[in-house]
C-alpha cells in the first residue's frame, strides 16, 4: 500500500453524502478458503469449499469499495489474486469512474483477450469500483444505477444431486418460503435424472417450480435424446444441456425441446449474449457478475436483453446480483446459492422467497474480519 494512500480502518468509511472527484490510489486482494456444510454436487465433480478473492478498492479519500470473485480450482486462485492486484496498480491516481475503468482494462485485453482469468479479475475490479462509487453518494447501489430497492424473487439452486441427499436440503430451504428451486442432473444416464427430478418433486409438491442443470454435460444429440423425456415433467427450465459456447447447438435443442431453455453463466461479456439472442440458444439468460463484466458489463447486457423481452436470472453472487436484477427491465429472478455468507457481516436475506435489497450505501458487503482470518490463505 502506497503512503499516500488515506486508508479508512476497516468497518469504517471516509465521508460519504456529495462527495465526488474520487481517486483510485490502491487496491488489495486476500484469498479465502471457505469450507462448504454441504458440498456442490455437479456432473463434473464436487466442490467443497468457496475459493474466493476478496477485493478492497481504496481511494485517496478514504471511500473503500469492496466486491469478490471465485476460483473453481486451487491452482488458479492465486493468479486470479495476483492478476487483481497487477490491475489494481494500473489504475493507480485515476478518478474513480466505472465505465472508464471498464473501457481501460477492456483495452488492456485487447491483445489477451477478455475470457478466463483477465475477464474475471476485471469484473471484480468493476464491481469494487461501482461499490465505492455509491458509498460516496451513500446510496445503494440499485439507486445508484437509477433503479429503486424492491424485493426480487429468488428461487433454490440445490447442492446436493443425489436423491437420498436433495429432499433434507429442499426442507432447509423450504423454510425461506421459496417455490422454485433447481437440482444438477447428468450424474448418470436419463433414469438417474428421472430419479432425482423425482425425488425433488417428492418434497417440493407439483406446485413448486422445478428446473434442473446439466453443467454442460452433453452432446447436441445426447440432449435431443434426453429432453424428448424430460419434456413430460413439465420442468421451469433445462439449462446448459451442452457445451455453454456452442450457441448454435443451443438453439437446436431450444427449438425442439417445450421446456424452456437457459445459460447465460459463461456468457463472456455482452457479446456473448448478443450472440446467443442471434443464434435463438435459449429461453432465460443467466448472467454472472464475474464473466459478464461486473456491473458495467451487466448494464449492458440487460440492455440488449430488454429488446427482445429475454428474461434474466442470476448465477451466484447473490448480493451484488440482487441490486443488478432490481435494476434491469426483464428481471425474472435471483439464483440463491451463498458461497460467501460465512465471511460477511450480513450475508444475503430471504424472506418468504424475496431476496431484500440491502439498504445501506453500496452492494452491501462488509468483511466479517475474524471470519477472514479464520479462512485466510497465506
Amino acid at each position: 500500500m502506497h503512503a499516500f494512500c488515506k486508508r479508512a480502518t476497516r468497518g469504517e468509511e471516509g465521508p460519504v453524502g456529495t462527495q465526488t472527484g474520487l481517486t483510485v490510489c490502491n487496491l488489495e486482494a486476500r484469498i479465502v478458503n471457505v469450507p462448504m456444510e454441504r458440498p456442490v454436487q455437479t456432473s463434473a465433480g464436487e466442490i467443497r469449499a468457496a475459493l474466493l478473492v476478496l477485493i478492497d478498492l481504496q481511494t485517496e479519500e478514504g471511500i473503500t469499495g469492496r466486491a469478490y470473485v471465485r476460483s473453481y480450482s486451487t491452482f488458479a486462485l492465486e493468479p486470479l489474486k495476483q492478476l487483481v492486484e497487477n490491475l489494481g496498480m494500473t489504475l493507480e491516481g485515476d478518478v474513480l469512474a466505472p465505465l472508464e475503468i471498464y473501457r481501460k482494462l477492456q483495452a488492456t485485453f485487447r491483445l489477451q483477450g477478455p475470457q478466463g482469468l483477465t475477464g474475471i479479475a476485471a469484473s471484480g475490479i468493476d464491481m469494487a469500483a461501482w461499490d465505492a462509487l455509491a458509498r460516496a453518494h451513500d446510496l445503494p447501489l440499485v439507486e445508484l444505477l437509477g433503479g429503486a430497492r424492491k424485493q426480487v424473487p429468488a428461487y433454490g439452486s440445490l447442492r446436493s444431486m443425489r436423491p437420498e441427499s436433495v429432499s433434507e436440503e429442499v426442507r432447509e430451504l423450504a423454510t425461506l418460503g421459496l417455490d422454485a428451486y433447481k437440482v444438477k442432473i447428468g450424474h448418470g444416464d436419463v433414469w438417474a435424472d428421472l430419479e432425482t427430478i423425482r425425488a425433488v418433486r417428492s418434497v417440493i409438491g407439483d406446485d413448486a417450480r422445478l428446473a434442473v442443470d446439466y453443467n454442460q454435460s452433453l452432446s447436441v444429440t445426447g440432449a435431443l435424446e434426453r429432453v424428448r423425456i424430460l419434456d413430460e415433467e413439465e420442468l421451469y427450465w433445462i439449462e446448459e444441456p451442452t457445451r455453454a459456447d456452442d450457441f448454435v447447438g443451443h438453439a437446436r435443442i431450444a427449438e425442439e425441446a417445450r421446456t424452456p431453455i437457459c445459460i447465460g453463466e459463461n456468457w463472456w461479456g455482452p457479446h456473448d449474449l448478443q450472440k446467443s439472442l442471434e443464434a435463438g440458444a435459449c429461453d432465460y439468460g443467466m448472467p454472472d457478475a464475474m464473466k459478464i463484466g461486473g456491473v458495467t458489463g451487466w448494464l449492458r447486457a440487460a440492455a440488449l436483453a430488454e429488446p427482445s423481452g429475454l428474461p434474466l436470472t442470476s448465477h451466484v453472487f447473490p448480493e451484488v446480483s440482487a441490486h443488478l436484477l432490481a435494476a434491469s427491465p426483464t428481471a425474472h429472478c435471483l439464483e440463491y446459492l451463498d458461497h460467501a455468507g460465512p465471511i460477511l457481516e450480513k450475508p444475503i436475506r430471504i424472506e418468504e422467497g424475496q431476496v431484500h435489497v440491502p439498504d445501506g450505501p453500496g452492494i452491501g458487503i462488509e468483511w466479517d474480519e475474524r471470519a477472514v482470518e479464520r479462512f485466510l490463505i497465506r
